[in-house]
């Protein structure tokens, strides 16, 4: 609803037109029950998500700023050509079409129903497992079918982040060092009808990271990482119920000076949501995989997220505003392959302007 709304560009055909959005959120979280103790803070977060776009005849740009009391960041930054009624060509800084919770619900909290993301979709800077943000050509194609029906596809080749430390990190557009290898993402995606949320679809990516090794010793002798990953998607809505759902394959090359290793693993999120009133969604998610538990490259993220149990509640109390509440029952990767454990109670007021 909202989300396609407030974040797609006007018709093309029509006058110039400049729009400027506001996400401010409020998050507040405590820990319980912390084995080993001492490995996760409580904490108050405040950010808002300053989204620009302007939209010509043939010309867009669209900006977004995240600016939070932990982190300053230009999200993205894309500069878009209409190459028909139903054609994109973007250039610059964009979400990776492979994944489709970050292409569907971007930065802006007030977007998504539930305070956290599925570990699967987590950004590159919490220890996310994949990269979400590419530097390069992304190309959109709609195509409208019968009865309202509509297919899209998104396809992308860029800079792929780095392996710095222990985390991903993009290309950085305001401090553009080199050393980034390549990037190709794509998805297909299926509407029933054109005008609703519910989709469909397919995922994959290319990426080739390049390693970092700065301080972290585990890392000296690993020079690359080639990650293929390919999955499905559903966002699925009848009467008052809507299911996210999304599972990804994800094939890990490292490539050590002294020869390679290969992993592989699944992960996947089931995200069920049933609207009690028109002001009242009650929602839970399972963040699940197969092998992840024993890939050499997770081990090197010890913060992923690799299961998280999650129930929730959301109100709508006012125009474009929101108080959520989530508990969960959540494991972190660790280091040398040994599970940190423990329990999470969020709260989070968030709005559009």
């Amino acid at each position: 609803g909202m989300a396609a709304g407030v974040l797609t560009a006007p018709d093309a055909r029509a006058e110039a037109q400049h729009e400027l959005l506001l996400f401010p959120s409020i998050d507040a979280l405590e820990v319980f029950d912390l084995s080993p103790p001492d490995i996760v803070d409580s904490n108050l977060r405040a950010s808002a998500d300053v989204h620009y776009s302007y939209s010509g005849e043939r010309f867009r740009m669209l900006g977004e700023y995240l600016l939070s009391t932990d982190e300053s960041e230009l999200e993205r930054l894309q500069f878009g050509w209409s190459l028909s009624d139903n054609s994109m060509l973007w250039l610059g800084r964009f979400h990776s079409p492979s994944s489709f919770w970050i292409s569907e619900f971007h930065h802006g909290q007030y977007l998504q129903t539930s305070i956290t993301r599925p570990s699967l979709e987590q950004w590159e800077d919490h220890s996310g497992a994949a990269p979400s943000h590419i530097t390069g050509l992304n190309f959109e194609i709609d195509w409208e079918l019968e009865n309202e029906a509509a297919l899209g596809f998104s396809v992308a080749a860029g800079l792929a982040p780095k392996f710095d430390d222990h985390e991903l990190v993009a290309f950085d557009m305001l401090d553009p060092r080199s050393g980034h290898g390549l990037s190709l993402s794509g998805r297909v995606s299926y509407r029933p009808d054109m005008f609703a949320p519910m989709q469909y679809g397919v995922v994959a990516s290319w990426n080739e990271i390049n390693v970092v090794p700065g301080v972290n010793i585990d890392l000296q002798d690993l020079d690359r990482i080639n990650q293929l990953t390919a999955g499905v998607f559903a966002d699925a809505q009848w009467q008052d119920w809507r299911i996210i759902a999304s599972i990804v394959y994800h094939n890990n090359e490292l490539r050590y000076i002294d020869g390679n290793v290969t992993d592989d693993y699944w992960l996947a999120y089931f995200q069920p949501e049933y609207s009690i009133s028109e002001d009242v969604i009650v929602f839970g998610r399972a963040d699940i995989g197969d092998g992840e538990d024993d890939s050499v490259y997770l081990h090197y993220l010890p913060s992923f997220l690799s299961h998280r149990n999650m129930v929730g509640v959301r109100w709508d109390f006012a125009r474009f505003q929101s108080l959520t509440f989530e508990v969960a029952d959540t494991s972190r990767q660790g280091v040398n392959f040994t599970h940190e454990h423990f329990k999470e109670v969020r709260a989070q007021w968030s709005a559009a302007f």
